[in-house]
């Protein structure tokens, strides 16, 4: 199993890099260079690739040497896969004789299958220059860094190759953020949460990036708090930078689910702020990338959501106005992804969760909740979420728009709550608290987008079709006053409700 922390590189800062002090002072020897020419081999169908292997021949010097991989795991930028090679004699492959080395009865099958041997074809390539430097770091561990530039060719598409690889070959993976924290405060580093097969596969689609939904967070029975925290806090990490590719395509569902992954780990966050505070800077930087991306979703929700409900009028001319502005601001949404702060949070948070850096001087004190197994420890985090819904509940005026936003706000926190302690939860009582949870959510997040929607048709006043914009504001406000006398039941249901 690899442990790899991926790094983007502009090409202009190549040349720096490679010539960077901090690599050459940690580095054991003079660093060696290759031209390496990497063939990666399929089926017509791409069999290997969608059953999450890749296959690759690579040309060094006159030797070859064949490799399988499987699919990425791990968080944010950090691979960790498994990894298989064998030499070869000539440029053609031989899965066989990697199948041999792979304990995993599917796997291996896969790549012994004759339909898989006998359709093998070269899908697309890239040729490199690589700088590899082995690294003793100052608490002895060892770290390959690798800096690859070049080209990847996929169906007759080009991509540059620019990459910083810091492979771990044993231990814990947090010395890996620092060397890369040092790095990127002499030049701008980028996270690559893909592979270079995963970008020579999308070339070959030509499809934008998918967005990323989250995915259940796992825990098992007899797990200590602490590290149920730790899953889940990595967890939400990667939801928010897988659909960081998506969001610089100005996909409107990846920014939406990229904002769903920060909501959930700032809600996690917050539950746990009294056993693991997050550095205040860390967080500073957390309350600038929410308040970047919530602007830009706002007018997508207006110009895809809310203007289309409104009936009894044309408003064409309104719609293609607030698009207009929603495509701004995803343009100008770009550049606070692309710039150095936003790759030295995703360190920092990599670094802290990984690292368990709210250990004071590196351990739990004996009487911490952290200690305990997640199930007995779970209790008093849940029931916490549960009173401040109920107290909110309990003194909302249903006609104010902010105070029925908090309510949508301590909800939402109590229903992440029960997702992220699903496994350790009775399965019936949890799925009827988070169904019911989702129901009222649904119900103040319409109330939430017209309060918005009546704060954004303000700003278009200025740049919007007039009459449009009366209708729609008077529309949306009439609705609003209509929904929130419809909340009394569901709110009394909600706070009737116990998780724990």
């Amino acid at each position: 199993m690899e442990t790899e922390l991926k790094l983007k590189v502009a090409q202009a800062d190549l040349a720096r890099l490679r010539e960077h002090a901090l690599l050459a002072d940690l580095a054991v020897a003079t660093p060696e260079e290759h031209e390496l020419l990497d063939t990666y081999y399929d089926t017509p169908g791409l069999d290997l690739w969608h059953n999450g292997l890749t296959l690759r021949v690579r040309a060094d010097g006159g030797t070859w040497i064949q490799t399988v991989k499987t699919a990425a795991g791990g968080s944010a930028g950090l691979h960790q896969r498994g990894e298989w090679e064998s030499a070869l004699p000539g440029p053609d492959p031989e899965p066989g004789a990697l199948a041999r080395q792979i304990k995993s009865k599917r796997l291996a099958e896969l790549l012994r299958a004759p339909d898989i041997v006998n359709n093998l074809r070269p899908v697309f390539n890239n040729t490199t220059r690589r700088t590899q430097w082995n690294i003793l770091l100052p608490d002895g561990q060892q770290v390959e860094a690798v800096l690859d530039a070049g080209d990847l060719h996929a169906g007759g598409r080009n991509a540059p190759i620019g990459e910083l690889e810091l492979e771990l070959k044993r231990g814990d993976p947090t010395p890996l953020f620092e060397l890369a924290l040092s790095l990127h405060k002499d030049i701008p580093l980028q996270i690559a949460g893909d592979s270079k097969a995963a970008r020579g596969y999308a070339l070959l689609d030509g499809e934008p990036p998918a967005p990323v939904k989250a995915m259940p967070v796992r825990l098992a029975r007899k797990m200590r708090l602490e590290d149920a925290f730790q899953c889940m806090g990595l967890n939400c990490l990667q939801q928010l930078e897988a659909n960081v590719p998506g969001v610089l395509t100005g996909s409107v569902e990846s920014l939406h689910q990229m904002r769903v992954g920060l909501r959930r780990l700032r809600a996690l966050l917050d539950m746990f702020e009294d056993l693991a505070p997050l550095p205040e800077m860390v967080r500073d930087s957390l309350e600038w990338l929410a308040g970047a991306l919530g602007a830009a979703r706002d007018w997508d929700v207006l110009a895809g959501s809310t203007i289309a409900h409104i009936e009894g009028a044309d408003l064409g001319a309104l719609r293609a106005t607030a698009e207009q502005r929603a495509q701004e601001l995803h343009r100008a949404l770009l550049p606070t992804l692309t710039q150095p702060r936003y790759t030295q949070l995703i360190l920092q948070l990599n670094g802290w969760l990984h690292g368990r850096q709210w250990r004071q001087e590196g351990a739990l004190p004996k009487d911490s909740p952290l200690r305990q197994r997640a199930g007995d420890a779970m209790e008093p985090l849940l029931q916490k979420a549960q009173r401040r819904l109920r107290k909110r509940i309990e003194t909302l005026d249903e006609d104010d728009a902010g105070a029925r936003h908090r309510v949508r706000i301590a909800a939402k926190k109590a229903r992440y709550a029960a997702e992220f302690f699903h496994d350790l939860l009775p399965e019936k009582t949890a799925k009827r608290y988070i169904r019911a949870l989702s129901a009222l959510q649904d119900k103040l997040g319409l109330l939430n987008d017209l309060a918005v929607a009546g704060h954004l048709l303000d700003e278009l006043e200025k740049r919007g079709p007039a009459d449009e914009i009366r209708y729609a504001r008077g529309y949306v406000k009439a609705i609003s006053v209509a929904e929130s006398h419809h909340l009394g039941g569901a709110l009394k249901d909600i706070a009737r409700l116990r998780m724990v």
